[in-house]
């Protein structure tokens, strides 16, 4: 009963925030917000159901409210440009069951994207939300806050309602899949032929019969596209191996696909990936893979990958190269070099620096 109380609650106070966070005209939303986190703090603890590796990190922590801080410059031929993404994240913790989660993002700056998108580049070289995509978030109005659900476990379930971001569920890997500490071009960190929609209202469902094995679902909005998103998908993981069908269907546009996320792991020192999708509009499939090593005694790292999207009759082919090199200076902060080659209807070398903090 108490349970049920709890769901009811913060369920109908959740519906209530999201709906006030739509609306433009209520300018106190944000501070009725960050009440509500100021008020629920002595409950935060770190448990949310993410597959996105600058967060998952932080279920180590001990810390109340995580952070991240992610500075990157890129420079393509003469053009060169800074943006500063940051994210404040918390797990408020109402029993062992019942938890909310949010994650907010201030950024500054929008880098080399809008540059690369008047050049004719369909891949962007950040996959990070920047300045412009941050204040009007999905073409809602809605600014900074990209998710805030409720997440319930009911045995071998896990259910989440609320404003999610479907790629922190599905096509996870570990090794090209957040652009804070490995990858930076889209490509690399999730299936770019996929409809996965970012920070919109939809609802998540995870039943696992087994340790290795578990099916999942996600129902979500496609905003600032037309249409409603079913994402399936089937997780096999152990310690080593990781492999993840999945089937997409974008309703009332009838755009679907299929996509595969898989990584393995020879050691703790050295791992592969590899993507792969396909897809009935605009481009016909996806491939991509690389690999990671971390160096003896720094764990400094290396990432190398390469991806290509072919495109239907008329629709350019895109090819990306991308390696990074990763210095920890300690446990909190890390430098990185990044080199990519981008080719469309034109190629172009993009150079890049990131530098990364977590707390």
């Amino acid at each position: 009963m108490e349970y049920l109380m709890v769901f009811i609650m913060m369920s109908l106070f959740l519906l209530f925030i999201l709906k006030s966070l739509n609306d433009r005209k209520k300018g106190k939303c944000h501070k009725c917000s960050l009440i509500l986190i100021i008020t629920l703090a002595p409950f935060i603890s770190f448990s949310q159901e993410t597959e996105k590796p600058f967060i998952k990190e932080h279920k180590l922590h001990k810390h109340r409210i995580d952070f991240v801080n992610s500075t990157v410059f890129q420079q393509m031929n003469s053009y060169g440009a800074f943006y500063n993404t940051s994210h404040i994240f918390l797990t408020m913790d109402f029993s062992k069951t019942d938890e909310i989660f949010i994650n907010t993002s201030v950024s500054f700056g929008n880098g080399i994207k809008e540059k690369l998108s008047r050049g004719g580049y369909s891949i962007s070289s950040t996959a990070d939300d920047l300045e412009k995509d941050l204040k009007n978030i999905n073409d809602t109005g809605r600014k900074y806050l990209m998710e805030f659900f409720y997440q319930k476990k009911i045995e071998n379930f896990i259910l989440i309602g609320g404003l999610i971001d479907a790629a922190a569920f599905v096509d996870a890997n570990r090794y090209a899949n957040d652009e804070h500490t490995q990858f930076l071009n889209d490509i690399f960190v999730n299936n770019p032929i996929a409809t996965i929609p970012s920070y919109n209202p939809g609802f998540y469902i995870k039943y696992s019969p087994i340790k290795s094995v578990s099916v999942s679902g996600v129902f979500i909005q496609n905003k600032p596209e037309k249409g409603n998103v079913g994402i399936a998908e089937v997780e096999y993981e152990t310690e080593t191996l990781s492999i993840r069908p999945y089937y997409f269907y974008v309703f009332q546009e009838k755009h679907k696909g299929f996509g595969v996320s898989s990584d393995y792991a020879f050691s703790d020192r050295f791992g592969v990936f590899f993507r792969g999708g396909i897809s009935n509009v605009e481009y016909d499939y996806l491939l991509s893979g690389g690999f990671e090593i971390k160096k003896w005694i720094t764990d400094n790292k290396i990432g190398v990958g390469a991806g290509f999207i072919k495109g239907k009759a008329g629709i350019e082919n895109i090819y990306v190269c991308e390696c990074y090199y990763t210095v920890n200076l300690n446990k909190h902060l890390y430098i990185s070099g990044d080199l990519q080659y981008i080719k469309e209807k034109r190629e172009d070398i993009v150079l890049g620096g990131r530098v990364y903090l977590s707390y």
